[in-house]
């Protein structure tokens, strides 16, 4: 098996992040690559509407300095799809699930849920700031421990997915 890639390795510990043990099924895909640009977001909007799946799209700086740079959601509902962009990761002290953050201004957060993205009224409870560092900390952890294994296939699935 090949040394994964950042994205792919990074994917991997944010779908364990945000589903635990839960496996992921028809009702949501997740991407990643570059930000995506506004055209590209409406792209992306209008194929969620036609698929009826909701997306997260993981945004990702290449190169010497690889990085998860952001999180943008599109949400198709009655016909329309709500794009959520500059969202965040989150995680509790408890260290349990992980949560998906909006823009500050924005109400509530989301939990990724096998078959959709959930939205849920109200921030977490505990500081958002700490939360978010939290979950920096855990996938960095979850990136470099020696024992992780990841697959090419998953890679290139979400590289044509993006």
């Amino acid at each position: 098996m090949n040394t994964p890639t950042f994205e792919a390795a990074v994917t991997r510990a944010v779908v364990k992040l945000l589903l635990g043990t839960r496996k992921l099924k028809p009702g949501v895909a997740i991407t990643g690559g570059d930000p995506l640009e506004i055209e590209d977001q409406i792209k992306m909007g209008r194929h969620a509407v036609e698929t009826d799946a909701d997306v997260l799209h993981l945004e990702y700086r290449t190169g010497s300095n690889s990085a998860l740079t952001g999180i943008t959601m599109f949400l198709p509902r009655d016909g329309r799809c709500h794009i959520q962009s500059g969202c965040r990761l989150w995680v509790s002290k408890a260290g349990n699930r992980g949560l998906i953050l909006p823009q500050d201004h924005v109400r509530g957060h989301f939990r990724l849920a096998p078959r959709e993205i959930v939205h849920i009224d109200g921030k977490p409870a505990e500081d958002l700031s700490n939360g978010i560092e939290r979950t920096s900390a855990w996938l960095t952890r979850q990136v470099v421990r020696p024992d992780a294994q990841y697959y090419d296939a998953l890679s290139i699935i979400w590289a044509n997915a993006a």
